[in-house]
């Protein structure tokens, strides 16, 4: 699957994390809680997808902010990881993540910070920074939240102005962000069944209203819709076809970055021109190849390859 004559695909964090993954046997609040085992991966969810993308044997390049008082632990990881690093520093700490996995009940909890606050300037380097990269590079993946003093139709600016260079973008994000985000016409979006509700306005407790929400978010101008639904799988549409595609069983480890894998390999499958078909049976096996995996590593190609072909695809009306 390699090609070193593959354009990289941009991913885009504007909100970076140091996830911090704590597995305990039980987790109970109020008591003291011993841990097992700990990991430290370097995360947020575009630079998640990226992981991913650079497992699968395709270029990948990074951008976003970075908090100059840690920055080092990201900027190694790139550099061992051979991912193309083009992050714009701003002052200040990236934050920190805690997942505490509970396994005997099977139970991840999250602590989240808030993170960094660029500034106005710092806003706009990032956006010369994709203006030149925009030039060269035809794929760009926008994932994850906002930093809080960043607006909240940033992603819709970004889309709009690599609209200008002929670029196309997928989008996963949530809340404010995404719905102004839509309404600047991403090639894709991947949305999971938690914020197409709230993008509705409607829970989705049924087909019907999935597939409703799938017509409106096509009819936006958008060319593809991909939506997670957990263990029952995911679907993904375009004008012409709605598919649903089951991955294969598996153990599972972490399910912390299932739908950033799901996005990697997606956006591999659309940057390489494959069909929808194909493009959804990659991005399956990378999200269960992914949740077998402690942390938010990514998982190698030769596990990826293991399960595409027993991804299960049918037509979903």
């Amino acid at each position: 699957m390699n090609n070193h004559h593959e354009t990289p695909i941009v991913t885009v964090t504007l909100n970076p994390a140091i996830d911090r993954t704590l597995q305990l046997p039980i987790f109970t609040l109020g008591q003291v809680n011993r841990v097992d085992s700990e990991r430290t991966d370097p995360g947020g969810k575009g630079i998640n997808v990226a992981k991913v993308i650079k497992a699968l044997h395709h270029p990948v390049l990074v951008t976003g902010f970075l908090g100059n008082n840690n920055a080092a632990v990201f900027q190694n990881y790139f550099k061992s990881e051979d991912i193309y690093n083009q992050f714009v520093e701003t002052s200040g700490e990236n934050r920190v993540n805690i997942k505490i996995v509970d396994t005997t009940n099977d139970v991840v909890s999250e602590l989240n910070f808030p993170g960094i606050t660029p500034k106005a300037a710092d806003l706009d380097n990032l956006s010369a920074t994709l203006c030149k990269l925009a030039q060269s590079h035809k794929w760009f993946v926008l994932s994850g939240s906002l930093p809080p003093t960043v607006p909240t139709d940033i992603y819709a600016q970004f889309i709009t102005m690599l609209h200008q260079y002929d670029c196309r973008v997928i989008l996963d994000t949530s809340g404010p962000a995404l719905a102004a985000g839509i309404a600047a016409h991403p090639f894709a979006v991947k949305p999971n069944l938690p914020e197409l509700s709230q993008l509705m306005n409607s829970p989705m407790d049924s087909d019907e209203k999935i597939l409703e929400a799938i017509k409106h978010l096509l009819n936006q101008g958008i060319s593809k819709v991909a939506i997670s639904l957990g263990e029952k799988g995911s679907l993904v549409a375009d004008c012409n076809q709605i598919l649903r595609a089951i991955a294969p069983p598996v153990v599972v480890c972490s399910t912390v970055g299932a739908g950033d894998a799901f996005v990697a390999g997606f956006s591999v499958g659309q940057a390489r021109n494959l069909s929808l078909t194909d493009s959804i049976r990659l991005a399956s096996a990378s999200a269960g190849a992914a949740v077998a995996l402690p942390g938010t590593q990514a998982a190698c190609l030769a596990e990826v390859n293991k399960l595409i072909t027993k991804v299960q695809i049918n037509e979903w009306r």
